[in-house]
């Protein structure tokens, strides 16, 4: 049954297009999607979709804002803990990776539109979802080159191999059926980075329940 516009489920008729757009834009890209598919998968009606949205093009960036919305919340959440520099750079890659597995289809459909062929959906920079997570890990990582902890090693030489090590650790669970990496071996991972620019050796930081 499609829902019209009425006052008494307006919140509800936005959630499932949201739902629908993320949904169908991955199964079908966003060029080959069409208004009609969205409403018939959402369960609306079109002027529920030109209501809130006002377009299929808004439709699409009103999700793509509010899961970056939700990307700066999770940010903020796993950069705020005490801890050694080591400590708090693992928590961040491994909550990074964890948030990236809970939004796999999400993920799946920013990586085909930033790095496939043209889809025609509306600019959104993607970008920035890098360049805050490699903002992250720089002032983790400096702050643990200042204090002492790690040598006084190049901050964007470091950041950039910390980063590398996250982006293979995702790019697996995008493009392999059987990935070869999971929270547990990144964090291995993530520790050799460790051992490496450490001033004294130290213990691995295990991943709890590994």
């Amino acid at each position: 049954m499609k829902t019209e516009l009425s006052p008494s489920h307006p919140v509800e008729a936005r959630k499932r297009l949201l739902a629908a757009a993320l949904d169908q834009f991955a199964l079908r890209g966003y060029a080959a999607t069409s208004v009609r598919e969205l409403c018939e998968a959402a369960g609306v009606t079109k002027p529920v979709l030109y209501y809130y949205f006002k377009s299929k093009e808004g439709l699409y960036l009103q999700l793509m804002e509010e899961s970056y919305v939700e990307f700066e919340a999770t940010l903020a959440d796993l950069s705020c803990i005490q801890g050694s520099a080591r400590e708090r750079v693992v928590h961040f890659c491994v909550g990074i990776f964890q948030s990236t597995l809970q939004q796999l289809p999400l993920v799946k459909l920013i990586y085909s539109i930033y790095y496939g062929t043209p889809q025609g959906a509306p600019p959104f920079n993607f970008d920035t979802y890098y360049a805050r997570m490699m903002a992250v890990i720089a002032e983790l990582a400096g702050e643990g080159i200042a204090q002492g902890e790690l040598r006084a090693v190049d901050l964007q030489d470091v950041t950039c191999t910390i980063m590398a090590c996250l982006s293979f650790a995702i790019e697996e669970q995008l493009c392999h059926d059987e990935p070869r990496t999971d929270a547990a071996s990144m964090t291995r991972m993530l520790n050799l980075i460790f051992d490496g620019i450490a001033q004294e050796r130290c213990t691995n930081i295990a991943l709890q329940g590994a």
